[in-house]
């Protein structure tokens, strides 16, 4: 993770909207965690997430640093439970029981859940526990929810769920940047910047987001339609996609109603994103990125649709891979492979149009 910087996080200082995001502090590898500090602070409990914290995502192998880092935390005193988000629990039972060390594992962080079961399962209160993870949506999160104290670690590896390498991590990345400047050592130059709300980025992000809600209105409301309730000829619509997808580009596919209804799942979403680009191209070129300097023009439009249709590529991907993966129901998954999606389309698309299709003339 290229952007990550190691320090300590003014958290007063942090304005409200990030606040729930923000760690105490950031820190290169987990062996840098001060654990007799913590100690002395009062903390008794060290919560830990798994894969990329504690060892490398997908490993079984436990690295030797992270066996050392564990025995000298025993030998202060502490407490360690480990709170993970994996769907391999044989996995995690076999890693937790080499290390000795208990887990939970309930409703995903960063519901506050699986923090308050620890803090029940140990008798301790919220300031006498810290959570050390990888992640600022999951694990950063899910400790401020609960009151806890957070200290975020620089993943120990690239590899990972591609839904975390494309959605969380370029969130991340956005959330990452704002925090930095309230490091504490930075607290002076944090001071002479204009109020949250007043940085030009700001503004154009929220009014990017107002955008992207209209246009996923649009486009998640046609894509429910098509595929839950339209019909030709007395047949859903979603079955007609779903056999023409299986025949031209899944030969060999049993055609049954959920591979049937998989494979609908992306030809069907192709409309509704053509049709949410034009409004996405309407609002932001009257609204959020207006200049008096730029006007619409052919070049202009052909550069926002091509960012657009790549970001509609990589939103249809991630959407049906997840889609794919998840094991609810039909319009459970639909809802859960659409946000993953949408927000992986909004990161792309954010950074493209802000920085070449909008991109002020030198």
């Amino acid at each position: 993770m290229k952007s990550f910087r190691p320090g300590t996080f003014n958290t007063e200082a942090v304005p409200a909207t990030l606040r729930p995001f923000s760690p105490n502090e950031a820190l290169s590898h987990l062996e840098d965690v001060d654990l007799e500090n913590l100690w002395e602070s009062g903390k008794r409990l060290l919560l830990l997430d798994v894969d990329n914290t504690l060892l490398p995502w997908k490993s079984r192998e436990i690295p030797s640093e992270t066996h050392e880092w564990i025995a000298r935390a025993r030998a202060i005193g502490f407490e360690l439970c480990i709170l993970s988000n994996t769907r391999q629990p044989e996995r995690l039972d076999s890693l937790c029981q080499t290390m000795g060390i208990p887990y939970i594992r309930e409703k995903f962080k960063p519901s506050r859940q699986m923090y308050l079961s620890a803090l029940e399962k140990y008798s301790l209160t919220p300031n006498q526990a810290v959570m050390i993870g990888d992640q600022l949506l999951t694990d950063i999160w899910g400790a401020n929810r609960s009151g806890i104290d957070a200290i975020w670690v620089r993943p120990l590896g690239s590899r990972e769920f591609i839904g975390t390498r494309l959605v969380s991590r370029n969130i991340e990345k956005l959330i990452g940047r704002l925090l930095y400047r309230y490091f504490q050592d930075d607290t002076p130059d944090a001071e002479r910047r204009p109020g949250f709300f007043g940085r030009k980025i700001v503004r154009q992000l929220l009014k990017f987001g107002i955008v992207g809600a209209a246009a996923t209105l649009v486009d998640l409301g046609l894509h429910n339609f098509l595929l839950f309730h339209a019909s030709w000829n007395g047949e859903p619509l979603r079955n007609l996609a779903g056999r023409w997808a299986i025949e031209t580009f899944r030969k060999g596919w049993e055609v049954t109603p959920s591979h049937i209804h998989d494979a609908a799942f992306a030809p069907l979403k192709v409309g509704p994103v053509l049709l949410a680009i034009l409004v996405s191209y309407l609002l932001n070129q009257a609204w959020t990125f207006r200049s008096k300097e730029q006007k619409p023009s052919v070049n202009q439009a052909v550069q926002f649709y091509t960012v657009a249709l790549i970001g509609m590529v990589i939103s249809v991907t991630v959407s049906s891979t997840v889609n794919r993966a998840a094991t609810g129901s039909a319009e459970a998954n639909w809802a859960v492979a659409s946000l993953f999606g949408m927000v992986a389309g909004f990161a792309w698309n954010f950074t493209m149009q802000r920085l070449w299709t909008f991109r002020k003339a030198k």
